[in-house]
């Protein structure tokens, strides 16, 4: 990756790992700048560009064998920031989510995009919507801070939840969201407090039962499975750096799944250790010199998949039958950055938003 959006990226996604020290975690309580002037005449809704794409299909054989071959009914759709947008309503339906993002990582608005294109505006100053702002994986709930607790609103109805602070909350204290459930009706979320995740609060939807998790001490949750059981890691994993394999475990039964890189290292002191749940499936990433691969795993700890990343491509997390990765353009003030899903069976075009965007995508949390 190239440039200083691949750095900022970088930094970005150290934010998210590092839940141990309040300036990196707690990126919720930094107020965006002053929203920066747009080109006028921008256009406010989504535009869906037909053609034939090149899609990567990765072939049985060596690991990384790769070959492109061509779709005809692949489109991407370009996401531009609307030169006005009406600002989100404070309840009510108004359509299914999309995506959330800010065309640039400080001084723009953030939006909310619509699966039908509209876009509506979410604050000219809010927090950085990564590992802060979060979609349900179907697209259904909203959530994001507000007033030092955090909301989480129906798209297509009426309500609206809260998560409100412990009494005595300090000021540098916050939500954020933690994991989603595939089925989009639980959330955790994760309660940070003078640079520690204080304790974590599961969130039922769509009703609204909140209740706290009690975790044995130093176990973090990655994940929720199918069964709604928590999928826990001893954090004292992190201390054991470089970590060519890690152990979690489900929070009910004790049954324990180690996931073995094979090829390289999951962390090390340049890099965090990252995991994603999504299902069935647990994903991880693995470092080898200056390249990133992710490891798709079953839940029994196999390895099914090998997804190798080119240079240009930064890893954002699982989405519906694939995973998805931003490319990078090397022009990034002036170049365009394409979200695509990566599988085995090969790759499909999202959007194509500008070369210094931030997005959120369904289903993204910090794990």
């Amino acid at each position: 990756m190239n440039g200083p959006l691949g750095e900022a990226y970088h930094h970005l996604a150290q934010d998210v790992r590092d839940y141990a020290d309040a300036d990196r975690a707690l990126v919720t309580v930094r107020p965006r700048r002053a929203r920066r002037a747009l080109i006028a005449g921008s256009a406010a809704l989504m535009v869906i560009v037909g053609g034939v794409v090149a899609i990567r299909q990765f072939l049985p054989g060596p690991p990384d064998t790769v070959a492109t071959v061509a779709s005809p009914t692949q489109v991407v759709r370009v996401v531009e920031p609307p030169a006005e947008a009406p600002t989100l309503p404070s309840a009510g339906p108004v359509g299914r989510g999309a995506m959330v993002y800010a065309a640039c990582q400080s001084e723009c608005p953030t939006f909310l995009l619509l699966t039908d294109g509209r876009q509506y505006l979410l604050g000219e100053r809010t927090v950085n919507p990564p590992g802060n702002i979060t979609l349900s994986p179907d697209g259904r709930w909203l959530g994001q801070p507000v007033g030092g607790g955090y909301e989480v609103r129906d798209l297509l109805g009426v309500t609206v939840h809260r998560l409100d602070p412990p009494a005595g909350g300090n000021a540098d204290s916050a939500y954020s969201p933690w994991a989603w459930s595939a089925d989009s009706r639980r959330l955790i979320a994760g309660y940070h407090a003078s640079g520690d995740v204080s304790f974590y609060t599961s969130l039922e939807l769509p009703g609204g039962r909140t209740s706290e998790l009690r975790l044995p001490p130093g176990q973090e949750p990655v994940g929720l499975l199918p069964s709604g059981e928590l999928l826990l890691l001893d954090q004292s994993q992190y201390g054991k750096l470089p970590l060519e394999r890690v152990t979690l475990k489900y929070a009910n039964t004790g049954h324990t799944v180690t996931l073995t890189s094979g090829a390289g290292l999951l962390a090390d002191t340049d890099h965090g250790l990252w995991i994603q749940v999504n299902d069935k499936r647990v994903f991880t990433l693995e470092y080898s010199g200056d390249r990133t691969t992710v490891l798709e795993f079953d839940l029994a700890g196999k390895q099914v998949a090998r997804l190798p990343l080119s240079a240009d491509q930064f890893p954002i997390g699982p989405v519906d039958g694939g995973f998805a990765v931003m490319r990078i353009p090397r022009d990034q003030a002036n170049g365009r950055q394409t979200l695509e899903s990566i599988a085995a069976s090969g790759r499909r075009p999202l959007f194509d938003v500008p070369g210094l965007a931030a997005v959120v995508l369904p289903g993204g949390a910090r794990h």
